[in-house]
This record gives C-alpha cells, structure tokens and sequence, in this order.
C-alpha cells in the first residue's frame, strides 16, 4: 500500500480536551438528522446535527453527518473542516475516510483525496468504494496504468460494483485498449442497466471505432432512461451525422431544439445539416438564429458562408467567411471558401491571397492546392497551376476538382489527349459532372477523335438535355465525319413521337444554323415560341441568327422580348448591346453592358463588349481599361485581346499603358 506525507493534524480542528459518552438525546437526534438527509430536507437536517454538537461536542458522528449535508449542500470548505473533526474525534472507521476522499475529489484536491482513500483502505481492505475513489483520483492525476490496477481491486473486492466497472472503461479508453474497455462498459451496463453514464461511455467508445450503428443504440438506451437529455441528444447527432444518415440527425437536432430554443450549438448543427441537405434557404435562416444567440460563434459564419456560396451569392459569401476570420483567424476552411468566393467573381488574385494563408497553415489539404490551381488557371498561370493540381491529387487521388484543372491546363496547351486522361480520372470519381464531361468531349474533339467525343457530348445531353455547348460540339462532331445532317435526321426522327417538344426542336434550329440552313432553323424556333413565347433558349437563338444575317432591328426587338421575360438572362444584354452596336446605337449598346455589370461584374464577356462600344465613342482610354478588366477575368478572352491592340494602335503613339 502506498504511504503519503500528509499529516492529519494540519486539516483539522483542535480537538477538545475531553472525551465524552455519547447521550441518547444527541443520538437520536443524529438519526433524526441521518433521516432528513436521506429524503434530501437537507437544511432541516443541519439544523439537528448543529443540535446534537451542541448537546454533545464529541460526538463524532455528528460531526460526520454534518460534513457530509454540508457536501451535499455545496458548502465544501465547511464540510472539510467537520469531516476533519469527525476523524480527529475518531479515526478509525474507513467510511469516514471514504467520505473525506469525496469531498476532496469534489474540491480537486486529488492527491489529498488519494491519500485519504488510502487510509480508509488501510482500515479495511475490502472498501469497495475506497478502491474506487483512489482509481478516480489517480485517474485525474494522469496516472492511468495505476488507476487501472485500483479499478480492478475494487472489483475484486466487489465483483457487483457497476461504478468500478464504468471506471475501468473510462481509462482503458486512455490507454488505448479499446477491446477491454468495452468489456468493462458492457459488464457495467450488465450490472446496472439503468446505467445511463455507462450506456452513453459505451456510445462514445462505439463511435471512436467507427461503428456509428452501435453507437446510435447505446445512446438510444440511455435516451430511454433520460429522453430530454441535451448532451446525449446531441451526441446522437454526431454519430447520425458521422453514418451520412442527415434526415435523422435533423428530427434529432429540432428535438433539441424544441427542449431549448435558445441553445446556438443546435441551431450551428441545423444549419450544418441543412447545408449538406442541400436546403440552403433554410440553412441561412438557422445560421442567422445561431448568430443572434452567439455572434461571436465563428462556425455559425462560416455555415453562412457556405449556404450563400452554395447559392451563388457571393458578396455575402465573403463577408460572412470574412466574419468568421476575424474571429478564427487560422481557420483554413473558411480561408478556402472564401478563397473559392473570390474565384467565382473573377477576383482570381485575391483568391489565391487566401489560399496561399490556407496553405501556409495546412500545407496538407487538398481542397486549398486545388483551388488555387482553378485560380492560377484562370489568371493563364498554366504552369503554376499545374504544379497545384498534381500536389493536390498527390495529396488526395481523389480529388475531382485538381484532375479536371490539370486537365483544362493540358487543353489550353493543346496536349488534348493527355487533357482527355486527366478529365477521364476527375470522371471516375464524378460520373455525373457535366461540365467535365464537356471539357472531355471538346479536347477529344480538337485532338480529331470525333467518335469518343461523340460519345462525351451525348453523355452531356444524358445529363443537361439542355445543354446548346454541347450539342453544338455534337454537331461538329458529325459534320467532322461527314454525317452533319444525321443531327437534323435524328431530330426529326425523334420529333415524330413528340412534335412539340422544346429541346429537340432547338436542337434541331441549332444543327440547321450550323448547317448554314437559317431558314429551316427559323421554322423550327416558331414552332417553340408559338406554344412558349418567352421561351429563352429559342429567343437568344432567334437573335444571333437575326444579328448574323445583319436583321439589328429584328434582333433588337428579339432581345428587348428576352431581357423583358427574362432580366436575369445575362445574354439578353450581351446580344441585346450587340445589336445596337452592330446599327450603330454605341450609347445605348454601353448602357447596356454598365447595366449587366452592376449585375455581374465577373463577367469577362461584357467588359470587352463594353470596351469595344467606348472605342466606338471615341472614349478609347477608357475602352482600354475595359479591355484590360476583361483580361484580368479571363486571359484567353480574344476579343479583349484583339479589342485592346486594336485600341492601342488608334491612340498610338500617345498611349501611356496605365
């Protein structure tokens, strides 16, 4: 038995110089006050031990109950010093001891509490919960191996001691001895099923070995016991969350909160949960409940983020990641997400600002060296962004996102089927991203592979029917193999089951228009605008044949006709600005272009439309700074490209790049 240096006369009262017999009258009083305790009237039971010291000062079981009333009432530096007189008076029975320990466990007072244990066990061996409690106290103490050797002894002194048994779970867990440590928590629960701390323990350990189900059960039992219990609740969630099982751990989640509406942890969970559910609507309004209880909850913002990026909005998205940063200024997701904001507005070098913080801080996470390929991409950095996207799939094969960059940087540099492998890799793990699917089709296309690129364009049209790209690069595809009225025949063929239907018919116009047959297209657009006359897709289509064929007046009241039905169709301004260029209307054509930019001021398109009318107007610096913020959005955008040379030679050799 370990000895402590702990001298008991420094703890306690000083005792007084007399011993006296214990009288009935203070004896029945300390029953009667024992009595009180135990149906929990625990003032009333303070009031007779005081009694019954008063009566009889040497009575050491007064002093004994007392200090242990004052522990149940809180008042633990006042239960210490009666616990400590008690023992003075008589130290010899262990249950004294045993007490003192609690009281000090409760104080955190663990070594004096070891100690004090010890003494009760030196008294009698067979102290149950003495072998316990020094468990608990040497547990607190970091020493685990020693723990676990008292836990055991306790069990051996008492093989029915369902506490012992929890213990031993606990600090197996510690030491990393899982399989034992669901022994201990099984035999507990055997002991006591009612056991709700060890059911729940049980859980816990389930869902550190990945077996989410098991987990679930253990906390629905202790759930039984207890059904408004906040923390397993929430636990439950967890796991729910951790098995993929969303919906479930949704219901969970509004249990907790119909039990506390006020609790922002839940309102986080929700919100998390509603984001993955792909309700984002409803994400936001349970992240904006979460932030009005706790708006220093950076997760909150961060879930914010992430619903408005979902969304596409993202102005908003940045400014909640940029809260959630100003809070958690280490946190690499939210630098990420916002990162991928940036990104999205065509501010591709702010973007790469935070991924480069990203990656200074996790140097290991994929989804940052992705994302700051995407950026260096769009900024014509193809060797930089390159690099990324093979240190990102270094790091994560399966990220999707680094292979279809690598893969757009192989297609920019012409290696088209080393663009096709790479898309083919992101495809293994998204079989259903269209846009990968396209980008596939088109370096199949131009490394002349029509028939896969065939293959990629229908594929696109399985899943975005549609999608006028790719049945464009459909199209070329068999005009390349000398079957371009195949398209027109494959419609028609199908437009016999389903005459009116819209896709087939503006697949149709598009093949003709590509057929050089305008005409025939015009038919074929009638017959969609004659059931639907807003119908967007065969409106734009209408204009660009209107415009090619030099009809601006037509085009103008085609596009008036979109931009009226449809104001958040961005090209019901371009083509709209387009025609009145094209007769000669620059003001209004310009006007048109500020408009979409208020809109969509990424829109790289629109900037060198917009520059090409200021050059119209005489206003070429300001056509060149145009110029110049479309090549900022995208390098590869041509007719910025040729616009600013063309701007730059007008006002040559005055001009003064800015």
């Amino acid at each position: 038995m370990r000895s402590f240096p702990w001298i008991l006369a420094a703890l306690v009262l000083c005792v007084p110089l007399f011993s006296g017999c214990v009288s009935h009258q203070d004896a029945d009083l300390v029953r009667e006050a024992g009595r009180l305790a135990d149906l929990g009237d625990f003032n009333q039971s303070l009031v007779l031990y005081d009694r019954a010291i008063a009566i009889n000062a040497g009575n050491s079981d007064a002093w004994d109950g007392r200090g242990r009333v004052l522990h149940l009432m809180g008042r633990n530096e006042e239960a210490l010093a009666s616990l400590n007189q008690s023992l003075a008076l008589d130290p010899a029975p262990a249950g004294r001891w045993v007490a003192l320990g609690d009281l000090l466990l409760a104080m955190e007072r663990n070594f004096d509490a070891a100690h004090a244990y010890d003494q009760a066990i030196s008294r009698d061996i067979n102290t149950t919960s003495a072998w316990n409690g020094i468990g608990i106290a040497y547990s607190r103490l970091g020493k685990f191996p020693e723990s676990r050797q008292f836990f055991l002894a306790a069990l051996r002194t008492n093989g029915s001691y369902a506490p012992a048994a929890k213990n031993l779970g606990d600090t197996l867990v510690v030491l990393q001895k899982y399989s034992e440590a669901l022994q201990a928590y099984n035999q507990a629960i055997a002991l006591d099923p009612s056991y709700k701390e060890a059911l729940v323990a049980r859980g816990d350990l389930f869902s550190r070995l990945g077996r989410k189900g098991d987990a679930i059960s253990s906390y629905d039992l202790a759930l039984a016991l207890d059904p408004d219990n906040q923390d397993i609740l929430s636990r439950k969630v967890s796991a729910l969350t951790a098995m993929g099982n969303l919906q479930d751990a949704l219901v969970t989640v509004d249990r907790i909160l119909e039990l506390d509406p006020g609790n922002a942890t839940s309102w986080v969970q929700k919100s998390f949960l509603l984001n993955n559910l792909g309700r984002f609507n409803e994400s936001l309004e349970a992240s904006r409940k979460a932030i009005d209880l706790d708006p220093a909850n950076a997760v909150a913002w961060n879930n914010r983020g992430y619903s408005y990026n979902s969304l596409g909005m993202f102005e908003d998205s940045i400014a909640s990641y940029s809260r959630a940063l100003d809070m958690d200024p280490g946190n690499v997701a939210s630098l990420t997400s916002r990162g991928y904001a940036l990104l999205n507005l065509g501010r591709a070098d702010q973007a790469l600002s935070d991924f480069d913080r990203a990656i200074a801080l996790e140097p290991n996470m994929s989804s940052a060296w992705s994302y700051r390929a995407l950026a260096h991409y769009r900024l014509g950095q193809y060797s930089e962004a390159l690099a990324d996207a093979g240190r990102a799939t270094s790091l994560n094969p399966s990220d999707a996102i680094a292979w279809s960059t690598g893969g757009m940087v192989l297609l920019e540099r012409g290696e088209f089927q080393n663009a096709a492998r790479d898309f083919d890799r992101a495809l293994r793990l998204n079989q259903n991203a269209s846009d990968i699917w396209l980008n596939k089709g088109i370096a199949l296309y131009r490394a002349r592979n029509y028939n896969e690129a065939l293959a990629a364009f229908d594929r696109v049209l399985d899943l975005e029917p549609g999608s006028v790209t790719a049945w464009q690069y459909r199209v070329s595809s068999l005009m390349q193999l000398g079957r371009g009225e195949e398209a027109v025949w494959i419609t028609d063929r199908q437009l016999k089951g389903d005459p009116w239907n819209s896709t087939l018919l503006l697949r149709k116009a598009t093949a003709l228009v590509m057929l050089n047959r305008p005409g025939e297209a015009q038919l074929a657009l009638s017959r969609i605008l004659e059931k639907d006359p807003a119908n967007p897709d065969a409106l734009v289509t209408r204009g660009r044949i209107q415009i090619a064929s030099g009809d601006y007046l037509g085009a103008i009241r085609t596009f008036e006709s979109l931009k009226k039905a449809h104001p958040d169709i961005p090209e019901s301004f371009v083509y709209l600005g387009i025609a009145y260029y094209r007769s000669g209307q620059y003001e209004r054509a310009l006007a048109l272009y500020d408009e979409i930019l208020e809109k969509e001021p990424a829109f790289s398109q629109a900037w060198s439309n917009r520059g090409y009318a200021l050059a119209k107007l005489g206003r070429i610096q300001e056509a060149i700074r145009s110029f110049d913020r479309a090549l900022e959005l995208d390098r590869n955008n041509i007719d910025a490209q040729y616009g600013k040379y063309e701007a730059i030679r007008i006002m040559w050799p005055s001009y003064v790049p800015g």
